[in-house]
């Protein structure tokens, strides 16, 4: 460079730098002087002579550096003009994230090559794109802010094939531990499945929270590629949770479904299939913080209590869920034995209709939820059944007396409890009944 060989010059001539010259065999005085790094060219011993004193040298040298300095402050201020001129009518917020993430990687190496350069923190330009860089967030974000509530809107909470894609990019994260978009391979080629497989785990799963996961993802990789706006993305990305977590509430719960896509009704199947969405977002949150608290800086580290926030809004949500499901068993129980009238014939109609129920149920929930969820679930619908049955022959005046009404019940109790020897996983479930005759 012209400041390289401008230096080299002035070391030669000040006595500091060694001549460039063909000679292999330096003198024992000449190893003590530098070596020439930009200047190629020989010199000849008589142009060598010391031509300037220790002072000049030292004040050209600081001038030849001030001078460096200030080529450099001129090309970063023009590159803010240029930046500047651009974003004026729109053009850098319209990139695609590739091309801003391209722009930011070469503004990146150009400020670090003249800050090695220069020696000294060049900050004018990196303001600049870190200006650009915010407007870049607000555009990526609005944009999937959009697209998640337009898809929850329409969503008919209806379990949904899992593309391949998908598959490969949970694949990708659990075998890598790294949360970025993998490039695409064969197996992108392959077929939807019925499920998404995480490492043991099955999640039947809506096509709402696929997107959603996706989006998860874009929003790490644009943080490691411009770490400068980890505070910005952690934030939005704590909003698209909230956003899906809230919707689904109002949706599912809420039963905001109804109107907004006509579903007749919302069902333990629609129920089932919101908790099991949420649950998968839950397996990632704590990868997505551990991902965050690596990018983001020790002042705002504290905002990953927002992410610690956002895992317990979901699980609280998930057990609302499983609180409503036994609720609405809980109601047809009750409903039923209001009815409740012990006299032959055995099985009575009201523990038919219960035990129909609840086989439904079972067939309803039984692929969606997990096998240990499955028995929770229904362990604590028996024991909402045992505490009504007893609450309805105490209204009755039945008794554990050994009469003919006590052996009606019996038959009715055994009759329910066959009726869980058929369902899956539940066996072993509602085998004693006896204790409702102890339940005050």
């Amino acid at each position: 460079t012209f400041h390289g060989v401008i230096s080299d010059v002035i070391g030669i001539a000040a006595g500091k730098t060694l001549v460039p010259s063909p000679l292999p065999s330096p003198t024992q005085e000449d190893c003590l002087l530098s070596e020439a790094t930009h200047l190629h060219v020989s010199v000849s011993e008589e142009a060598a002579d010391v031509m300037i004193s220790e002072a000049e040298y030292v004040t050209v040298q600081a001038k030849l550096n001030e001078m460096l300095c200030a080529v450099c402050d001129h090309a970063h201020d023009r590159c803010v003009k240029v930046i500047t001129a651009r974003s004026k009518d729109g053009f850098l917020e319209r990139l695609s994230s590739s091309e801003f993430v391209a722009l930011s990687r070469e503004v990146e190496k150009f400020v670090t090559d003249c800050e090695t350069i220069s020696g000294r923190r060049c900050m004018s330009l990196r303001f600049s794109l870190q200006s650009q860089a915010s407007k870049f967030v607000n555009r990526f974000h609005e944009e999937r802010r959009t697209k998640l509530s337009l898809i929850l809107d329409n969503e008919r909470w209806r379990q949904a094939d899992v593309p391949a894609e998908f598959q490969e990019l949970v694949n990708h994260i659990t075998r890598t531990g790294m949360l970025t978009i993998p490039d695409r391979t064969a197996d992108s080629e392959k077929g939807p499945a019925e499920v998404l497989v995480v490492e043991t785990q099955t999640f039947a799963v809506v096509g709402t929270v696929l997107m959603l996961m996706k989006m998860m993802v874009e929003y790490c990789q644009c943080v490691d590629n411009i770490p400068s706006a980890a505070p910005d993305l952690m934030s939005r990305l704590v909003d698209l949770f909230k956003i899906f977590n809230s919707r689904t509430c109002q949706l599912v719960l809420g039963a905001g479904a109804l109107q907004l896509v006509g579903l007749k009704t919302i069902s333990t199947k629609n129920l089932a299939l919101a908790s099991r969405c949420l649950q998968l977002v839950v397996y990632f949150i704590p990868k997505v913080r551990q991902h965050f608290e690596e990018k983001l800086v020790s002042k705002n580290k504290s905002m990953l209590r927002n992410l610690d926030q956002v895992q317990k809004d979901y699980t609280d949500h998930i057990n609302e869920i499983t609180n409503k499901l036994v609720s609405v068993m809980e109601a047809v129980i009750a409903q039923q034995l209001s009815k409740w009238e012990v006299k032959a014939p055995m099985p009575s109609m009201c523990f038919r209709s219960i035990c129909k129920q609840i086989s439904k149920m079972h067939e309803a929930v039984l692929d969606i939820l997990p096998a240990d969820q499955v028995k929770e679930l229904f362990g604590r619908i028996n024991s909402c059944f045992k505490k009504l049955v007893a609450q309805q022959l105490n209204t009755l005046e039945v008794s554990k007396n050994g009469g003919p009404q006590h052996g009606l019940v019996m038959s009715d109790l055994a009759f329910y409890s066959g009726t869980f020897k058929t369902l899956r996983g539940l066996e072993s479930l509602a085998q004693d009944t006896n204790d409702v005759w102890d339940i005050r």
